[in-house]
């Protein structure tokens, strides 16, 4: 019996040693573990690419939607339509309005050519026409001029033989043909003096044809600056035909990033107005992890340190990553309602500072912001050495 009892004891003994053993390893490792890596559960998955889309320069009622919340989307994909017939009319009117302004300044183009031609061609015609005038005018006048000599020599004749001839110092029908030849002398002056008369009306109409191909020069600059006018018409039309092509455009909203829907705020049929929210959109390649770590395990921690990430909702999925940034501030700091130390510090309070991890293994695609999980950061040995050394 009593060999029976020691042996028992011998057993109990050696399976408290061994429980001993078991849990002095344990905490040792446990210890080792915490002393090697800052733990924590204060963890945020977060982004800074949550994007809000809309339609930034129109409004109207929206036509279809083609995507929700949690669907994925990809760059320049179409997410939603508004009902464009206002902004397609508008397009199509200013189109018409420029086809008749090009229209009509092609006419005047061709009307000015033409004119230009007609006008230069008569002026040429006319000024050519009064220069021969003058000189048959000139030319008349120095006849008409030479024709007055002759009559007054004949008339000279005339009156030498109407005296002779009662002496019959001349026959009759001398003086008669002194007489003849003065009225053919008149007769011919006077012809001269109507041709010159008419020659001189000639040089009026020709003056005048002149003043008016004057009055179609100007009429050829108004009408060049009706068509520099149409001209500008023409741009402030294309212009505005321009900006209402890109607001036709603008009816499409589409995704400006390769990610996921966050959330959906208007439903097909609802009026929407510039820059009213449609999409809320995150790209999973910003997605990083906000880590509120005490103040006491700081020590090792620094950019590049190793990250091993558990997310509570895939406990059995493996994330990494390296840390970013530490901030320069608590999180205290920023609180909507900070803490007044004006009066001391009666209650100890561990401080939480910020620090930015950037995931590098794991499928960020199933991560949605928000999400909480738990880190273990690899302290920099070196590091962390130093700062027991000066602590």
């Amino acid at each position: 019996m009593s060999k029976n009892t020691s042996r028992g004891r011998i057993i109990a003994a050696a399976i408290l040693i061994i429980c001993a053993v078991v849990i002095l390893s344990l905490a040792i490792r446990f210890v080792h573990h915490r002393m090697a890596y800052a733990v924590t559960d204060a963890v945020f998955v977060r982004t800074d690419s949550l994007v809000s889309v809309g339609f930034n320069i129109v409004s109207g009622r929206v036509k279809s939607i083609n995507k929700t919340a949690g669907d994925q989307v990809r760059k320049g994909e179409i997410l939603a339509r508004l009902d464009n017939t206002p902004y397609r009319l508008t397009v199509e009117r200013l189109k018409a309005r420029l086809a008749a302004v090009k229209n009509e300044r092609r006419t005047k183009k061709l009307f000015l050519r033409r004119l230009r031609e007609e006008t230069d061609l008569n002026q040429k015609i006319a000024a050519s026409r009064l220069t021969e005038l003058k000189k048959r005018e000139k030319a008349m006048t120095a006849q008409i001029a030479a024709a007055g000599v002759k009559i007054e020599q004949l008339r000279r004749d005339n009156s030498r033989y109407k005296k002779l001839l009662p002496r019959q110092a001349v026959s009759h029908s001398q003086a008669e043909d002194a007489a003849t030849r003065l009225r053919a002398g008149e007769l011919d002056r006077d012809a001269l003096r109507q041709q010159k008369a008419a020659i001189g009306a000639s040089v009026l109409t020709s003056q005048y044809q002149l003043e008016l191909a004057a009055v179609e020069k100007q009429r050829l600059r108004e009408t060049a600056k009706e068509i520099k006018g149409l001209g500008d018409k023409i741009e402030e039309t294309e212009a505005a035909l321009k900006n209402a092509r890109h607001n036709l455009a603008q009816c499409v909203l589409r995704s400006p990033l390769n990610g996921r829907v966050a959330k959906r705020f208007v439903s097909p049929g609802a009026l929407v107005s510039p820059q009213k929210v449609v999409f809320s959109l995150i790209n999973p390649k910003d997605i990083y992890l906000t880590v509120l770590l005490e103040e006491q395990k700081l020590a090792g921690v620094v950019p590049g340190s190793a990250v091993n990430i558990t997310i509570d909702a895939y406990p059995d999925a493996k994330y990494e990553g390296v840390v970013e940034t530490i901030m320069p501030a608590s999180a205290a700091t920023f609180a909507l309602a900070p803490r007044d130390i004006s009066a001391g510090e009666f209650t100890k309070v561990a401080q939480r500072i910020p620090v930015r991890i950037r995931i590098t293994r794991g499928d960020i695609a199933r991560l949605r912001v928000g999400m909480g999980g738990e880190v273990e950061i690899k302290r920099q040995k070196k590091v962390a050495d130093e700062a027991k050394n000066s602590s």
